[in-house]
């Protein structure tokens, strides 16, 4: 998503940053840049693609991201999941070992905090369970249960289900261009 969102940003041209100024103004101004100079249109790429119609097809993919999310977590509330929470018991499923919750926020990445919040409510469903690491007193690791391997098998199910369905609707267009056009964006 947010991928998306630098996208539109660079699309539309908003820029933010820090630029020289006055003592007495601070640092960080958006800075609206202007429609291109045309004459730099073949030289200077990132113009090149500037253009109310890429504005349209940035805020399509943006809506479009945000409906299938939609989507997913409508169908995970349906087994008792959200998709941070089938994030987290994929990761810890995939593991042979627990691991530490400053590991399972990198694999997430997301920061500490919101993984110890995560495992806090995956713990109070019975999803996962703390232990102690056997060496070291202070640091803490995350293990799935039975119960979260299970409901993440039927996590799985629906949100491969929705998957499916979001490809179906995709089926017209040649998903090799859409897969290039998509890793295109950086």
């Amino acid at each position: 998503m947010l991928i998306l969102l630098v996208v539109w940003r660079d699309m539309t041209g908003v820029r933010w940053g820090r630029h020289r100024r006055p003592f007495d103004q601070p640092w960080e101004v958006p800075v609206r840049v202007g429609p291109p100079d045309r004459t730099a249109l073949d030289t200077d790429w990132p113009r090149l693609y500037y253009s109310d119609m890429n504005d349209a097809v940035a805020t399509a993919l943006i809506h479009a991201a945000q409906r299938v999310e939609e989507r997913l977590e409508e169908v995970l509330a349906g087994v008792g999941l959200s998709c941070a929470k089938f994030g987290a018991l994929g990761v810890l499923v995939g593991q042979d070992q627990p691991i530490s919750l400053s590991e399972l926020a990198e694999k997430l990445t997301c920061v500490r905090s919101n993984v110890t919040q995560l495992v806090d409510r995956l713990e109070a469903d019975g999803l996962a369970k703390r232990i102690d690491h056997p060496a070291d007193r202070r640091a803490v690791r995350a293990e799935v249960t039975a119960l979260g391997r299970e409901r993440h098998a039927t996590g799985a199910t629906v949100v491969n289900a929705v998957l499916q369905d979001v490809a179906k609707e995709l089926s017209a267009i040649d998903p090799q261009v859409l897969k290039r056009a998509l890793d295109g964006i950086q």
